[in-house]
């Protein structure tokens, strides 16, 4: 079924005559901030404004509205419209009035009593009325004069001005649907012991909207938000150029990152920007070992973010990528992780996987009960060495209740209140045990 609108007319209010400034900032908890510097001309009295193509998943609650100009200008009333058009939307404000519906043998013209999703109800103008099939009817031409009918999620408001006047609307709210995070891509050195790293952040809008020509902040942290339902109303990939740069500063609790310029936020789109250009920072490759978590040697590298270690900026939180180039210059994938919000001079760790040349065995290989609440207890943990490099290999075990460690094979350090990290050397093609007696009182 096709509708036809005759001399439609959509509503009529005072359009911005100029869409002006358009600021966003985008968080990465799924929201967005939209300011916009807007110019309308008043008249004497009230004035119906309105600005469409607002985004979809705008919390209408968050709206607020600063209107400067000449004389007092009061705002009496604001409304949020998402109710767009669609063939029963139209339908339903059509009622009592006049349709025209045709099928492939007839024309039926009258008034439109009512409809479902199967008929139309049409009092036609001989004084019949007339149930006609959806499936059968090929156009519908609706009669003119309906008002309230808008095509984009739009805001209303009713504004009083005591003279005639060219006044600037600042108008800022709340979106869901936005959000963004970091990527990193880290190529690590032929010695292991330094990395190149570059940055991207990536910006995802599903808002609803296009942002043209706007300036974007994008804002790192986690920040408190009372949770509501919003009304929601309804993937390209873009690469940005990285001429644009980001700059970094402080604000409240967290970090912002500004876009220099600015650039097009489509909806639908996750645009790309570079966060810092390629940074050569140095790098340590650790092997891990926690056989109360897992039977594997984990490999990770870390790196201080300090200026001294060659970066030294707050890091947002994002998915490390880590490369290795191989012997014939192809670029290979050694592992991934997640790192957290990571301010300066805080160590990164970066598990890029398990060690297939080096493994460990855990066991417990004694046990005494020394009275009713305190026990002891021996445990080993082999390590194998099968590379054809020396190795060190951080232990790490977990020890509940009060503790004392009786004897060790190898130093310790005490890292938490109940963990424990040993340190052990394994020379290439070689077997080392770590060997430690705990007495425990609960």
């Amino acid at each position: 079924m096709r509708i036809a609108m005759l001399l439609l007319c959509i509503v009529l209010i005072t359009e911005v005559a100029d869409a002006g400034d358009t600021q966003v900032t985008v968080y990465n908890s799924n929201i967005g901030v939209v300011k916009q510097s807007l110019t309308v001309k008043l008249d004497r009295g009230i004035n119906t404004l309105s600005v469409a193509e607002v985004a979809a998943r705008i919390d209408p609650t968050s709206v607020r509205l600063n209107i400067g100009g000449q004389g007092k200008i009061d705002v009496l009333e604001q409304n949020f419209e998402y109710d767009l058009v669609n063939p029963n939307r139209l339908l339903e404000k059509y009622i009592d009035n006049a349709v025209v519906a045709a099928t492939e043998g007839r024309v039926y013209a009258g008034s439109l009593l009512g409809f479902d999703n199967s008929n139309l109800v049409i009092a036609t103008d001989d004084g019949r009325v007339a149930i006609v099939s959806r499936n059968k009817i090929t156009d519908v031409e609706l009669g003119p004069g309906q008002k309230g009918l808008i095509t984009r999620p739009t805001l209303f408001w009713q504004v009083h001005s005591t003279r005639k006047t060219s006044a600037v609307m600042e108008l800022a709210y709340i979106t869901e649907g936005m959000n963004w995070h970091a990527e990193y891509i880290a190529i690590l050195g032929q010695d292991d012991e330094t990395m190149s790293l570059a940055a991207w952040v990536s910006v995802e809008n599903r808002s609803g909207a296009t942002y043209p020509d706007a300036k974007l902040k994008l804002v790192a942290g986690e920040i408190h938000r009372v949770r509501e339902k919003v009304h929601p109303v309804a993937e390209a990939l873009k690469l940005a150029r990285p001429a644009p740069t980001v700059t970094e500063r402080p604000f409240f609790e967290y970090h912002i990152y500004t876009l220099e310029g600015r650039t097009t936020i489509k909806d639908r789109e996750v645009k790309q920007i570079r966060l810092f250009p390629e940074t050569e920072v140095a790098a340590t490759k650790e092997y891990n070992y926690d056989g109360q978590l897992e039977d594997a040697v984990r490999v990770v590298m870390k790196f201080e973010n300090s200026s001294e270690a060659g970066l030294g900026i707050p890091l947002p939180a994002g998915k490390v990528r880590v490369y290795k180039v191989d012997e014939d210059g192809a670029l290979e994938l050694i592992g991934e992780d997640a790192i957290g919000h990571t301010p300066k001079d805080e160590e990164v760790k970066v598990y890029v996987g398990n060690a297939f040349d080096i493994k460990a065995t855990r066991a417990k290989t004694d046990y005494k009960k020394i009275s009713e609440r305190k026990i002891e207890e021996t445990f080993e943990i082999e390590i194998a060495n099968h590379k054809e490099q020396d190795v060190k290999v951080v232990v790490t075990e977990h020890i509940y209740g009060d503790w004392q460690i009786k004897r060790s094979s190898h130093p310790y350090k005490k890292t938490k209140a109940n963990e424990v990290e040993f340190e052990v050397a394994v020379s290439a093609g070689e077997r080392v045990v770590l060997s430690y007696t705990v007495r425990r009182h609960f």
